[in-house]
């Protein structure tokens, strides 16, 4: 009975190992990849001081009002993450500006590997059965619209900017993605987190981030309105 029984459980258990591959890689397959470039004026304060009280002004002519509100509570909750406070313009110390937007998509050649997948067995004393194993196969070409996403952080003093709109900025934060999505509510998420690990630094070249969308940050971005 045990020799009926075992080439059944081998089955199964490649099967199950075959499924905890596709799972796995399906699962790293979504990475954000962000440039991001920071500028501090010299003649300013770079690398803003914690407990820095600042005020995130909206664009009252934003095209989306809504979209518009989510986004400065988003920068709002990174702000209080990274130990700032938040004040009305007549007490901050800060005042931070933003704006974003999104290309028109371009069409690009996307090529991509042609994943098998391969169950192998064996035998032996202490052998549990079988394994998985994946290799490229035939390589594929496809075309997709690929959208230009950016997003432009700006800081200056308050007092500043109480005096007059026009005034210096302090530090100027750009960050930019490229990819198959064009939904600016979601891709927007990276820009931030990836422009905020960067904040009040002066970079000098653009830094890239490598962001996975199971990152925990990202997940709670996401959950911000």
């Amino acid at each position: 009975m045990t020799a009926i029984q075992r080439p059944d459980r081998t089955r199964r258990h490649r099967r199950a190992l075959a499924l905890l591959f596709c799972l796995a890689w399906l699962g790293c397959a979504t990475t954000y990849q962000v440039q991001v470039n920071g500028y501090a004026d010299p003649a300013g304060l770079a690398g803003f001081a914690p407990g820095a009280r600042f005020c995130v002004l909206e664009n009252p002519n934003a095209q989306n009002p809504l979209l518009e509100r989510e986004i400065k509570a988003k920068i709002e909750r990174l702000l209080t993450l990274r130990g700032f406070g938040l004040a009305p313009l007549e007490q901050a110390d800060y005042v931070l500006r933003f704006t974003y937007g999104m290309g028109p998509g371009q069409t690009a050649t996307v090529v991509s590997p042609d994943w098998s997948i391969g169950i192998g067995g064996g035998g032996g004393w202490g052998w549990g059965g079988g394994y998985a194993f994946f290799w490229p196969g035939l390589v594929t070409y496809s075309t997709a619209a690929v959208y230009e996403r950016w997003l432009l952080l700006n800081v200056v003093a308050a007092k500043d900017y109480r005096a007059s709109d026009k005034s210096r900025p302090l530090w100027v934060g750009e960050s930019r993605s490229s990819g198959a999505s064009a939904d600016l509510r979601a891709v927007v998420n990276p820009l931030l987190l990836a422009a905020f690990g960067q904040f009040g630094q002066n970079t000098g070249k653009a830094v890239t981030a490598d962001l996975s969308a199971h990152d925990p940050r990202l997940q709670e971005l996401e959950r911000v309105r």
